[in-house]
């Protein structure tokens, strides 16, 4: 059961990664346009569904906190530099999605221009650094704690992982806004766009996959599960040369899958590792309690399932008519 609560956190941070890898890629992606009507309709596109899915992280978050309060601790010490970063970008991407059209002049709309593809980089690069020190483990401070430093977020894993969570979030980006834009220049740019990054992201997915396996020593599992990642870009990019841009969207988040899988994969049952040993959290000591767990399950998960098909009624709704109220 320990190993139940574990695969359901872990799976919730993996769906928020998905669905707000939309998000990240399509601030990202004013970069590349330059017409306002153009800039508003990749808005438009994600303002119903970016609150929807910051659900995921927010449940990720309270489930972490009561099923595994042993690894929120170890988190939130560990990560606590690379945390706070993401939490500012998190707010500044948020508020220029909103605060974007508060005002008519062009200034206040550049401004906010400006911050939005910062803060969205940020974001999507920072998960990977996140993710990739979880595979290597964390470093261990002078006490026996187990800490993320500056050498952590410079090691050539973490540098590659959050160069495929950039890659992989802006081409989702892509996708996305192919969806809702009509036939034309815009649309054909931005298929192209997602083109490239296809050919970019597949030996990335692997290339990360070797790396994560040698340092964390199960390279036979990590191998395969880059493979198939690969695998699924092709397809991806196959769905997307057809038209069909939703599949191409679901087969496209599996690269960002494999990475909260490749935590477990190196890992097992030690949910907070460091390369010493020392400081390290494994699952029985993380876990909650049996009461806490059996008010979690009668609580919570009822709570997810409706979250889960909230979720779906969204993306029914909003997800790809690109009219979405502004």
């Amino acid at each position: 059961m320990d190993v139940f609560w574990y695969a359901l956190v872990g799976l919730l941070l993996a769906g928020y990664l998905a669905l707000e890898s939309l998000d990240f890629g399509t601030g990202l992606l004013f970069l590349t346009v330059r017409e306002e009507r153009d800039r508003e309709r990749l808005r438009r596109g994600v303002v119903p569904l970016f609150l929807a899915n910051e659900v995921w992280l927010v449940a990720f978050t309270g489930l972490l906190l009561g099923a595994l309060p042993g690894l929120e601790s170890g988190l939130l010490h560990g990560l606590r530099s690379y945390l706070l970063v993401l939490l500012t970008a998190w707010f500044l991407r948020d508020a220029a999605l909103w605060f974007r059209t508060a005002h008519p002049g062009d200034r206040w709309r550049r401004g906010w221009d400006a911050v939005l593809p910062a803060a969205s980089l940020v974001l999507a690069a920072g998960w990977g650094l996140v993710l990739a020190t979880l595979i290597r483990g964390l470093s261990t401070d002078g006490r026996g704690q187990a800490v993320g430093t500056l050498g952590d977020a410079l090691h050539p894993l973490a540098l590659l992982c959050a160069a495929l969570t950039v890659v992989a979030s802006l081409r989702q980006g892509a996708l996305h806004a192919c969806r809702a834009q009509p036939d034309g220049a815009v649309r054909h740019r931005l298929t192209r766009l997602a083109r490239r990054l296809a050919v970019a992201l597949a030996p990335l997915v692997l290339l990360a996959a070797v790396l994560g396996g040698l340092d964390g020593g199960d390279l036979p599992a990590t191998a395969v599960l880059g493979a198939l990642a690969a695998a699924c870009v092709y397809v991806s990019e196959r769905a997307a040369a057809a038209g069909m841009f939703g599949r191409a969207l679901v087969w496209g988040t599996v690269p960002l899958l494999a990475l909260p899988v490749t935590v477990g994969l190196v890992h097992g049952t030690t949910v907070l590792a460091t390369r010493s040993g020392v400081g390290a959290v494994a699952l029985a000591d993380a876990v909650a309690n049996s009461a806490s767990l059996t008010l979690l399950t009668v609580t919570v998960l009822p709570a997810l399932v409706a979250v889960a098909l909230g979720q779906v009624w969204m993306w029914r709704v909003f997800g790809g008519t690109g009219r979405p109220p502004s």
